[in-house]
């Protein structure tokens, strides 16, 4: 159920809240992993605009959609690893006193 969630598909969000009202933690962990992905996307991205361009490879439209693609999929392997940042936030929320009493009574 969680594995068509996607934090670059705006859809997603409805799920997401679904998701939410029937286990709180799961949602939780599915969020901080996404946003994850979302940080390691942004690098992947920063990190390409640092490579010199090379008149070999013409930038177009075809490749840059390919790269976008790329780099979402790498993020999205990249992120929701043990110890890692996502993992690490998740953690730390849940020592949040409001998404406690959130998690408790989620249909509040």
């Amino acid at each position: 159920m969680t594995a068509d969630i996607n934090a670059l598909n705006y859809q997603s969000l409805e799920k997401l809240n679904a998701l939410a009202k029937r286990d709180p933690k799961l949602a939780l962990k599915k969020l901080t992993s996404e946003f994850e992905s979302l940080i390691w996307y942004e690098i992947l991205k920063g990190l390409d605009r640092t490579i010199m361009k090379s008149e070999l490879l013409p930038e177009s439209f075809e490749r840059k959609l390919y790269q976008d693609f790329l780099y979402q999929e790498v993020a999205r392997a990249v992120s929701g690893r043990p110890r890692g940042f996502g993992d690490f936030l998740y953690q730390q929320l849940l020592k949040s006193p409001y998404l406690k009493k959130a998690i408790e009574n989620p249909n509040k």
